[in-house]
């Protein structure tokens, strides 16, 4: 088979307008999912609704393919019809404050309770102190005050008695101490006084004074006694009118939760702490710093639940996305509050992370973003293993730090994880880590492309359609429509298929939209969206420019015209952020008598990669094969890649290196009008390669900033006919035959168009036809298979 000269008709697909039934995408209705991804979608149907442990999902495809998109919208159906999620919170534990009781109530109970909860503290704090200062307490508490008092003057009058019959008095002192001292006439004596009486009198006077104080300190051991017994009286005056408030209030919480055991055993431990904390509630000024509440005087901080998980606004199951799912933000941490110089916590400061909001539910997270967070990738294996959620913070779990924290109790965790994420993260973690597989067991992958049928075509256009009405654009005509497939097609490098990117989609809607609202245009047009497309790559082509302008001042050299033995126009691919264009390399080859050695320049410099150098090993096999099949190749060759100063990989360039080293060997020169990419393999055979269009396109530029020659054109592997999808002003040039693009499947097809002789094959003779390319390239060869031979001679005989 000959090479083909390829016609414009082969350059483009174009996208037929007159398929599109309608005048505007405004004529079309939304879909009501994502085209193409019937096999994602059922992986996800498949992953959601399957019961069983370890069936969570990673739905894996290119960042902006609209994975996100599909699953929320598919969750948000789903979710309606699932159990409706539950709220959860934390209580103060009365008797064991570190490890606060976690209970789980029905969705929107939570913040119920919270409210009346709130009042009932707020009816307590009104309500108690006004118990304990009506008529009725005051005067039982004066009873009890009268009875104290009249039991003191009966004692102490007794013992004044006592005293007077030994001419005794009894003495209140300043200090609030009692003494007895002699008297006269009613009056106490003074020292001198006492002095001046009979011995024997004073003798009598001290003995009924040390029996007195005998006596008084059984009366004030009896009055400690009395006030012990008021003081009790007092406490069971105060629990009798405090008790029937406080019971009263707290049945109004039983009789609203009375179907939750949890809740009726905290009520109950919430009703016997507000009665040991009575005082607080009646004089809390006074008490604050007696009672036993924990962090301040606030007693609604004592008893208010802490809602860590509120569904009231979710119907169904919760579907969660987290955005930054660090350790903290999944699994919640327990937080501090510093006071008096220290950290301290309690019940109220637990938070829940987007595990806790999304239990019962469903969880969507980045895989990327989780596996860049430190210890969350461990944290939420660790909880789905387990099945429950621990506030355990990583300070404690590492030893980093021994304060006491607090140790809530567990939450049974009971989930659907979605991990989205490309392929190669998918298969690294399948492979590197063993629970991955145990606990992701279904997996959900994106189409990127789709077949670019009449049918689809149609679908896709419904697909513009429900992103316009998404994002507010304006509508597109039907030739806007066929010019954004034709661009997906482009994106793609493949004429009979089209881009599913709904990133890229969405962008260039929006450019395009952005140029129609500037020419005051109701319809984007055909030429708007070529518009959108020219000016964004103006944003970015700088550095094509820059290297153009380079090759114009003749710094980076390269030849459009004349011919060169042993050089050859390789085409390569260069990156530049999203921004891809072609880079005109000059590839050279020489070669001389030697031991069979193909040096390659970029692999010894370590410029060239793997698979480049791959390549060069199978041109050497072709090589061997085809000129020295029974004997040893008696030569040495170079490759290199003029003016290269960056990395060199891809085997793209296999079929120009190969021919700049024919070309050499057989000493023919090769047209330097033409450009040539394409791999092969060791039969000679062209294959497929990829940036077919950049290559031609950047090739062409490059002849019309030099000089515009006949016969300039490119070769390609014919394999490569299907991704064509040039520019206009290529295919005008091809139409008008001022630039040619050839398709080879062979070799020797290629060195035909570069040489202009014909290639050869083998005779009967085992020779290769007279002025042919191959009986140059055998007849080097023999050339150096007979130095070879001479010198093995020669060595011979002067070892003789």
């Amino acid at each position: 088979m000959n090479s083909t000269q390829l016609l414009s008709s082969d350059l483009y697909q174009y996208c037929s307008i007159e398929q599109f039934k309608f005048s505007s995408t405004s004529e079309l209705e939304t879909l009501p999912t994502m085209i193409g991804q019937s096999r994602a979608l059922e992986a996800v149907d498949f992953g959601i609704n399957i019961e069983g442990e370890g069936y969570n999902l990673y739905v894996m495809g290119p960042n902006g393919s609209g994975k996100y998109t599909l699953v929320k919208r598919f969750l948000d159906e789903h979710v309606k019809h699932r159990q409706q999620a539950q709220d959860w919170a934390y209580f103060h534990n009365f008797i064991d404050p570190q490890n606060p009781w976690a209970i789980a109530l029905p969705a929107g109970q939570g913040k119920q309770l919270r409210h009346d909860i709130e009042t009932i503290i707020q009816y307590l704090e009104e309500d108690l102190p006004h118990a304990v200062d009506d008529e009725y307490y005051r005067g039982r508490i004066r009873a009890i005050d009268e009875s104290a008092r009249q039991h003191r003057v009966r004692l102490f009058g007794a013992l004044q008695t006592e005293a007077d019959k030994h001419g005794v008095v009894l003495l209140r002192m300043q200090d609030g101490s009692y003494a007895f001292a002699a008297k006269r006439d009613g009056e106490p004596l003074t020292s001198d006084e006492f002095e001046q009486l009979p011995l024997e009198q004073q003798e009598q006077t001290e003995q009924a004074i040390a029996t007195l104080h005998e006596d008084m300190q059984h009366t004030l051991l009896e009055l400690k006694e009395w006030e012990r017994g008021n003081l009790k009286k007092v406490a069971d005056l105060n629990t009798e009118v405090t008790n029937e408030t406080i019971t009263r209030q707290l049945n109004k919480l039983k009789h609203a939760y009375p179907n939750s055991n949890e809740l009726q055993k905290y009520f109950d431990a919430m009703q016997e702490d507000i009665k040991a904390n009575i005082d607080a509630f009646i004089d809390p000024q006074e008490n604050s710093e007696d009672s036993n509440l924990d962090l301040d005087d606030s007693l609604l901080r004592r008893y208010q639940i802490n809602l860590i998980v509120d569904n009231s606004a979710v119907h169904g199951a919760p579907v969660v996305y987290e955005n930054l799912p660090n350790h903290q933000s999944l699994l919640g941490c327990v937080e501090n509050m510093a006071m008096m110089g220290a950290l301290i916590t309690d019940f109220s400061l637990i938070k829940a992370g987007a595990l806790h909001r999304a239990n019962g539910g469903y969880l969507i997270l980045d895989a990327e973003q989780l596996l860049m967070q430190p210890y969350a990738w461990d944290g939420l294996k660790r909880a789905l293993l387990a099945k429950e959620l621990q506030f355990d913070t990583l300070e404690r779990m590492y030893s980093l730090v021994s304060t006491v924290s607090l140790e809530p109790e567990p939450i049974p965790l009971d989930l659907k994880v979605i991990l989205l994420g490309d392929r190669h993260l998918y298969y690294q973690l399948y492979e590197l880590d063993p629970e991955f597989a145990e606990l992701f067991k279904v997996a959900a992958d994106f189409e990127e492309h789709m077949e670019r049928s009449t049918e689809n075509q149609q679908l896709y256009a419904g697909m513009i359609a429900s992103t316009i009405h998404k994002e507010s654009l304006l509508h597109l005509d039907k030739a806007a429509v066929a010019r954004v497939i034709e661009h997906g097609a482009r994106t793609i490098e493949d004429s009979k298929m089209f881009s599913l990117h709904q990133g890229d989609m969405t962008d260039l809607l929006r450019e395009s939209s952005y140029w129609a609202r500037k020419d005051a245009a109701k319809l984007v047009t055909g030429e708007h969206v070529q518009r959108a497309l020219t000016a964004r790559e103006q944003r970015v082509d700088r550095m094509r420019g820059l290297f153009y302008q380079q090759i114009k001042r003749d710094i980076t050299r390269i030849s459009v015209s004349g011919e060169r033995i042993g050089q050859v126009n390789a085409l390569s691919v260069l990156t530049v952020g999203a921004f891809d264009f072609a880079q005109p390399s000059r590839l050279t080859a020489n070669c001389r008598f030697g031991d069979g050695d193909i040096l390659d320049i970029e692999r010894e410099v370590e410029l060239g990669g793997d698979i480049h150098t791959k390549g060069v090993l199978i041109l050497s096999g072709y090589l061997g094969t085809t000129y020295a099949k029974n004997k040893a190749l008696s030569m040495s060759a170079s490759l290199v890649f003029e003016q290269s100063y960056g990395e060199v990989d891809g085997d793209s360039a296999t079929l120009a290196e190969l021919c700049a080293l024919l070309s050499a060997i057989a000493e023919v020169p090769i047209k330097q009008s033409m450009a040539i990419t394409g791999s092969m393999n060791q039969h000679g055979e062209a294959q497929a390669i990829g940036g077919v269009n950049e290559k031609i396109e950047g090739f062409f530029d490059v002849c019309q900033l030099l000089d515009k020659q006949p016969g300039q054109g490119v070769i390609i592997p014919r394999s490569n006919i299907q991704h064509l999808m040039l520019r206009s002003d290529v295919i005008e040039a091809v139409e008008k035959g001022d630039f040619h693009i050839h398709a080879i499947d062979t070799v020797e097809q290629a060195l035909a168009l570069l040489t202009g002789l014909p290639v050869g094959e083998l005779n009967e003779q085992g020779e290769y036809p007279t002025g042919s390319f191959n009986a140059a390239v055998a007849a080097r060869i023999q050339l150096w298979e007979e130095v070879h031979k001479h010198e093995k001679e020669s060595a011979s005989e002067d070892a003789d």
